[in-house]
């Protein structure tokens, strides 16, 4: 309409790609209500799922690798597996003087050494459960093999994410939604990059479905191997692993409990004499010197809410289906399993958000929210049943195919390297998604406090708690669930967001 961006410039973003955005959702919301697009009954078969979702991941990641180098955190994870496998240690300055890096980047690549041993050796300042897991699949294929192994662990996590929606009592569809999201993004997005985050989400998964009252001994000692797995992947993980080991305390019983017990009792054993013989005191804060002064110099408030808003690092922005699970996590708060559940992501939460990078360095997004995988999964479980096809529940297709589309758009050309972002640098993806008016301009970032990006963080809250109190209205009053069969609720929040974010958030 001529004239209409002079009133509201925020359309002018809809002048690029993004202009067949609202085409597509009429066309997937057409063939939803027509019945076109239905279920595929295959998929309530564990079997086919598993396999349909390691053929998702894994060609997803196969094609991306193919075009592209690591970063961040990879060369160094792929090295101690290479040293591991091929000199069985962890001394990594043959390796670095040998450029063993250069099988899968150009380099170069400078060490990450931490604290030294105590014999003064440099030592990663990495954990070494990663590579552990990781060597003998790099020793037979190299970064596409342990790619492989990813997004294995990928798929299983899905169905073990939707094997406890099912136990908590989730609905045939809440417990879909559940699987298929949990292999969008950020999960998506970890198949194929080489960081611990997807096999310490699995062990999560598998510890919360093997922990119940009637578990068998079996069952206990794998709940019990999966967490001992946690602090070998990532010294973050103390804290959930402290919370699991207590609720199996509290859920197991008679020789379940007593094996449950002794293997992890054995275990942190060994964990600490590890530590004890690498840095001549049993801490696992030893590879570090002591406690980093980076978890304390993090804003604990700006950090929780960029984990779901910030435009580079955020979930939401790139997996707009998770903002379902805000009412799952309510439903959750009133039983004793659910609230169980909610302190494991406290406990998740809890050492990131005090943390200086709180968003992970040159990574993809919502990196440190993927070992939340089966905590969300369940919440939007939950929410969905709850719902039962009413409120915002009607968007769920459209909010997981939106994050899917997001998805494909960012590893269609490896090379542009619209997938990883670092710092308060640019989004390219928004950048490659913009019309005449920077997408980016609506998004927050709040990696470095801004005064204008945490007023933009303020619309998009007060944006979202719109929408969620007309959801929740939507549920008792059948006028304004009818609202949500429009897209009146969808234009509203666009236009509500635009138009304060350049009145008042960033100014003409």
């Amino acid at each position: 309409m001529p004239g209409a961006a002079v009133l509201l410039p925020c359309l002018l973003v809809l002048k690029g790609p993004l202009a067949a955005v609202p085409f597509l959702a009429a066309a997937l919301s057409s063939l939803t209500r027509s019945g076109r697009l239905r279920w595929p009954a295959a998929l309530d078969r564990p079997p086919v799922a598993l396999a349909v979702a390691f053929v998702l991941l894994g060609s997803a990641g196969l094609w991306y690798v193919s075009g592209l180098r690591v970063s961040g955190d990879e060369p160094h994870y792929l090295l101690m597996a290479q040293s591991l496998w091929n000199e069985r240690d962890l001394d990594l300055r043959d390796n670095f003087d040998r450029q063993d890096y250069l099988e899968y980047t150009p380099g170069p690549v400078g060490p990450h050494y931490g604290n030294p041993r105590r014999d003064g050796r440099p030592f990663p300042a990495h954990s070494p459960g990663l590579p552990i897991l990781l060597a003998p699949f790099y020793a037979i294929g190299g970064r596409r093999a342990c790619v492989l192994l990813l997004a294995l662990c990928g798929a299983l996590l899905a169905g073990q994410v939707r094997a406890v929606a099912e136990r908590l009592g989730a609905d045939p569809a809440g417990a879909r939604l559940a699987w298929a999201a949990s292999l969008g993004p950020p999960v998506f997005f970890y198949g194929f990059h080489v960081y611990t985050e997807l096999p310490s989400a699995l062990a999560i998964a598998v510890a919360v479905r093997l922990l119940t009252p009637r578990a068998s001994l079996r069952g206990a000692v794998l709940a019990a191997l999966a967490i001992a797995c946690l602090p070998w992947l990532h010294l973050k993980l103390l804290l959930v692993s402290a919370a699991l080991a207590a609720l199996g305390a509290m859920r197991l019983r008679g020789r379940a409990l007593r094996g449950f017990g002794v293997v992890l009792a054995l275990a942190g054993a060994g964990f600490l004499s590890w530590y004890h013989y690498v840095f001549g005191r049993p801490s696992p804060f030893g590879i570090y010197g002591g406690v980093p002064p980076e978890f304390s110099e993090g804003s604990p408030s700006r950090a929780l809410a960029g984990l779901f808003l910030d435009r580079s690092f955020g979930l939401l922005p790139f997996a707009p289906v998770w903002v379902l699970a805000v009412y799952g996590c309510a439903r959750l708060a009133r039983t004793g399993d659910g609230r169980a559940l909610l302190a494991l992501l406290g406990c998740l939460a809890g050492p990131v958000v005090f943390w200086r990078m709180w968003w992970g360095g040159q990574c993809p997004p919502a990196r440190f929210l993927v070992p939340a995988a089966v905590v969300l999964g369940v919440a939007l479980a939950q929410a969905s049943t709850a719902a039962a096809g009413r409120g915002l529940a009607r968007w769920r297709g459209l909010l997981l195919a939106g994050g899917f589309a997001l998805a494909v758009v960012a590893i269609a050309r490896p090379g542009d390297l619209l997938l990883v972002n670092r710092g308060d640098r640019p989004t390219r993806l928004w950048a490659a998604l913009s019309g005449e008016r920077p997408v980016e301009r609506y998004l927050p970032s709040l990696v470095f406090e801004s005064t204008a990006e945490t007023r933009v963080a303020l619309v998009w809250l007060a944006a979202l708690a719109l929408l969620l109190a007309l959801d929740a209205g939507a549920r008792r009053d059948a006028r304004v669930d009818a609202w949500y069969g429009t897209p009146l609720p969808a234009i509203a929040f666009f236009l509500f967001v635009g138009v304060l974010v350049d009145v008042w958030a960033r100014g003409p």
